[in-house]
């Protein structure tokens, strides 16, 4: 077990490592100028350097995308309920989450840029774009839930909010994780979105700025705090999932299908097998 876990990290840390390599090799062979793909020692240099700096624009985005990824959560949640709930609402609400969708969040960011302030600018588009794996995961999970567990609930006298609390929302929960894991990299997506269009500080509009600069080696620096932070979020969401649920942690196959199991059963079975012809001799005997 410990070898095959030293190898399901090792193979995780292959692939970037790898990826680092090929950088490497390319910018020794091909010698392309800092402006346009600074040397990864460059970066490493600019994330111990800048640090500082960094990490002043790194608190704006991990502030909105939190507060955007919390307010998705509650939303997604309320809608995902009454539409669940209702068919009316079903037939209203659930094409129009669906279609807001097909339009690009660029062409909407520098509206809601115009309209709001710095800061609730960019949560809100992280709102957008984290609420409709929300919804529509929380729909489904909150659908899925077998109807003759309410009934039978129902039936021994429970209420349809012990029934919702106890039933319904426990089976949703797998499902609704998976679609806050999604939501937890996409609320990275839409504050950096925001930022470009207008902002003056965060993760994104550093980029920005230091591309139009050619500083080139800071931009590279603020996305792998980007990609940092994406990764935090969704083991953060991976953790409360462990604690909220963690009956997924452990196999839910029955004890005799295991190898151990089956070795027992296997056993059992000779040790039967080697008994019955010796009580057949005893009772000839």
């Amino acid at each position: 077990m410990r070898g095959r876990a030293l190898m399901g990290r090792a193979a995780l840390v292959a692939l970037p490592l790898l990826g680092i390599l090929v950088w490497y090799l390319v910018d020794v062979i091909a010698r392309p100028p800092a402006w346009m793909l600074p040397s990864p020692q460059a970066v490493a240099s600019t994330l111990w350097t800048e640090h500082d700096r960094l990490w002043f624009h790194a608190q704006a985005t991990i502030g909105q995308a939190l507060l955007g990824l919390g307010l998705a959560l509650v939303v997604g949640l309320a809608i995902a309920v009454l539409i669940s709930a209702s068919r009316a609402a079903d037939r209203a609400i659930y094409p129009w989450v669906v279609a807001s969708q097909a339009v690009p969040i660029l062409a909407v960011a520098p509206i809601i840029a115009v309209w709001l302030d710095y800061g609730a600018a960019q949560v809100t588009v992280a709102f957008i774009i984290c609420v409709f794996p929300v919804i529509v995961t929380g729909v489904d999970g909150l659908r899925s839930t077998d109807p003759a567990l309410g009934r039978v609930a129902r039936t021994l006298g429970a209420s349809r909010m012990w029934v919702w609390r106890r039933v319904t929302l426990p089976a949703a929960l797998p499902a609704l994780f998976s679609g806050l894991r999604m939501a937890a990299v996409f609320a990275v997506t839409g504050a950096v979105v925001a930022e470009y269009v207008g902002a003056d500080r965060g993760l994104g509009y550093l980029t920005e700025i230091s591309t139009s600069q050619f500083e080139t080696q800071v931009a590279f620096a603020a996305i792998a705090w980007l990609a940092v932070i994406g990764i935090a979020l969704f083991a953060a969401v991976s953790g409360l999932e462990r604690l909220a649920l963690p009956h997924r942690r452990h196999s839910v196959r029955p004890a005799w299908r295991t190898r151990r199991g089956l070795a027992s059963a296997a056993s059992s079975a000779l040790g039967d097998a080697d008994a019955e012809p010796l009580a057949a001799r005893r009772r000839q005997g």
